[in-house]
């Protein structure tokens, strides 16, 4: 049954910021988020149109927590937007802000974990960046967000694809010294699966396969672009990682 009082909270907060994709909310001394249905004004040739974005989110949040709780909980479901519970902080505070330096390494390895889990139920995120990860300490539990990114690019499985991506996030940070660190323990929590472990011997061979586009990635990396570098750091760092001994 829908909670009308809390519907009530939501239309007023979006008559107060309209122009407000992502607004958060407090409604009886907890924290929710509100996510509308409209675009972001970036990243459009990559995304799909904002109705099939915003619906395909939905469905795969639904999907995803019948397996495990990795998404967001929904608790209003509109036309126009939905409801989320606060699920912590994201990965990107956890590895910068110094409040989370006690617990970094073992929230990275639960991130690891927790990615692998989800690809052990065959599915995938398509886009797990820090900034699209949330750890709660109190519950220790890590919840993926935004889940709206479903077009690929490239002929491979996507959860290949969502272990790129993860990486290149976490080397496109640039979290300080211990970058490396967290990212090792990170992955330690992913191939601890059977399937993690697949996985990254697949990604390993899909960046042999796409040999000639590294290499051209590799040349330009003079430049200094972020993405790129990132992007070859990413595949410098899975090529030399071996996956038996992690």
């Amino acid at each position: 049954m829908i909670n009308l009082d809390l519907k009530n909270a939501v239309d007023k907060a979006i008559a107060v910021a309209p122009d407000k994709r992502v607004l958060p909310l407090l409604f009886e001394d907890e924290a929710y988020f509100v996510k509308r249905k409209m675009s972001n004004g970036r990243n459009a040739f990559a995304k799909q149109d904002t109705g099939a974005a915003f619906w395909c989110e939905v469905c795969k949040i639904m999907t995803v927590n019948q397996y495990y709780p990795l998404a967001p909980e929904i608790v209003l479901l509109d036309e126009n937007y939905f409801v989320m519970r606060s699920v912590g902080k994201t990965m990107q505070g956890v590895a910068k802000e110094a409040p989370w330096e006690s617990c970094r390494l073992h929230a990275f390895r639960k991130v690891g974990e927790s990615l692998a889990r989800l690809h052990e139920c065959g599915l995938h995120h398509g886009r797990p960046a820090l900034r699209d990860i949330a750890y709660d300490k109190e519950t220790d539990r890590v919840t993926f967000l935004d889940w709206e990114n479903e077009k690929k690019f490239i002929d491979a499985d996507p959860r290949v694809l969502d272990l790129f991506l993860f990486i290149h996030s976490c080397f496109r940070e640039r979290f300080s010294r211990h970058h490396r660190e967290l990212i090792d323990e990170a992955m330690k929590g992913y191939v601890a699966s059977p399937v993690g472990r697949q996985i990254h011997r697949e990604a390993r061979a899909l960046i042999k396969r796409l040999g000639t586009a590294f290499g051209l990635v590799h040349s330009l990396r003079r430049f200094g672009w972020t993405d790129v570098t990132s992007l070859d750091d990413a595949k410098a760092y899975l090529l030399g990682m071996e996956t038996e001994s992690v």
